[in-house]
């Protein structure tokens, strides 16, 4: 049975600096951002020593690789600074919450204030009515409905509700262009 390998791309590295760059010549830009051109990596490594900076390769994929003078951890923090800017801008993760025709009404109000604060978070949420063996179609209808009356300040990302086999379901998000129902 052969085993896969899995270093490369799902490894995080840091770029190469310094003397672990092992290229016979570099594109060179300075501390100021100026584009001095090819240089050995002897003479850009002399050059950023002089500066008492790093050598970094900010450009490896390119021939011959493009190196910069500059301050590694520098360098490093505002990566870290951008990568945890675009964490900001994804899409939350929807929370789903479940309940039953037969649930009691005390658990109804505590599923359903926690739904609201997960909307107020910023979360969309999903609510779904799950019957179970023969539990009756019209009666699930009926509690879902009563349900989802606790959530008219929230508009839903779907118009109506969807019944899919044995489940019944309906997004809100917490602040949508949609009508609400």
């Amino acid at each position: 049975m052969a085993f896969e390998n899995n270093t490369g791309s799902e490894k995080k590295s840091t770029p190469r600096r310094n003397e672990y760059i092992h290229v016979s010549q570099v594109q060179l830009i300075n501390e100021q951002g100026e584009n001095i051109g090819v240089l050995p990596t002897y003479k850009a490594l002399e050059m950023a020593k002089e500066a008492q900076l790093d050598l970094v390769e900010v450009g490896p994929n390119v021939n011959p690789p493009v190196c910069r003078i500059m301050d590694f951890s520098k360098y490093m923090y505002i990566q870290s600074k951008k990568s945890r800017m675009n964490k900001k801008g994804k899409v939350k993760e929807t929370k789903e919450f479940r309940f039953t025709p037969v649930i009691d009404t005390g658990d109804i109000e505590h599923r359903v204030k926690r739904a609201k604060e997960y909307l107020e978070k910023g979360h969309p949420v999903k609510i779904v009515m799950v019957r179970k063996g023969r539990q009756n179609k019209e009666q699930a209808m009926q509690v879902f409905n009563e349900i989802l009356t606790n959530f008219t300040d929230y508009s839903s990302i779907e118009a109506e509700p969807t019944d899919e086999g044995n489940r019944i379901f309906l997004t809100y998000k917490p602040n949508g262009k949609t009508e609400n129902k």
